[in-house]
Order: C-alpha cells, then structure tokens, then sequence
C-alpha cells in the first residue's frame, strides 16, 4: 500500500501529464515527508520551465510560495480579502543560489510583516 505521500506525488505528476493550460495545487506537498518535498519542488519547477504552465499553488508555506511563484497573494483573515499581490522578482530557474540568495531574504520578511499587520488587525 503506497503512504499518502507517494500518492499526493503520483497524483501531481499524473495531472501534469495531460499537459493543461491552468494547473490548479492546492497544498501538493502537505503530505509529503521531508526529503520528497525538496524533491518534488524541484520536478515541478523543472516541468514549469518546460511547459510554462500556469500554475496556482495555495500554501501555508512561505518559503514554498515564494520558491515557486512569479506573484505570491496575500490573503486578509475572514471575510477574505487580497490584502497584498507581492511580486517575486527571482529569476528562473529558481536554483539553490536564487533561493538562499538576498533578494529571497529580502522577500520573505516583507511578506511576514504584511501577514502580521493583517492578523493584529
């Protein structure tokens, strides 16, 4: 019996398959263990760069956004509202050296403090 991690992995490389024009992820590492995940970041970047699928990935994980999104979306709390659209200005392919370098510093502390100024409020 595969673990909930090799079928959320199947399942993420069997839709990429098809080749759509809008790929739709709603938290596709959530149930991955730790050394897929980086893995499996890795594949769907390297698919992106290949097709350049439209990809819309919901996640609670910043680094994760911001690793792989052109824009990430900053929702408010409830009612939800689009607090922020944050460019990521990385360049592609998003490397090691692109995603431990400055600029991927310098966004991720931007996005927290619009994060904490929407929850104190």
């Amino acid at each position: 019996m595969p673990s909930g991690g090799q079928q959320q992995t199947v399942s993420i490389l069997d839709e990429l398959v098809i080749e759509p024009k809008v790929q739709l992820l709603d938290e596709p590492f959530s149930a991955l263990d730790y050394e897929m995940t980086p893995f499996m970041r890795e594949q769907l970047r390297r698919i992106f760069m290949k097709t350049r699928t439209t990809m819309i990935l919901a996640s609670h994980e910043l680094d994760e956004a911001i690793e792989l999104a052109d824009k990430v979306v900053l929702l408010t709390r409830r009612p939800t509202k689009v607090a922020e659209i944050a460019d990521v200005d990385l360049p592609w392919p998003r490397n090691l050296d692109v995603i431990t370098g400055e600029r991927f510093i310098e966004l991720k502390p931007h996005c927290l403090d619009r994060f904490w100024h929407e929850v104190k409020n």
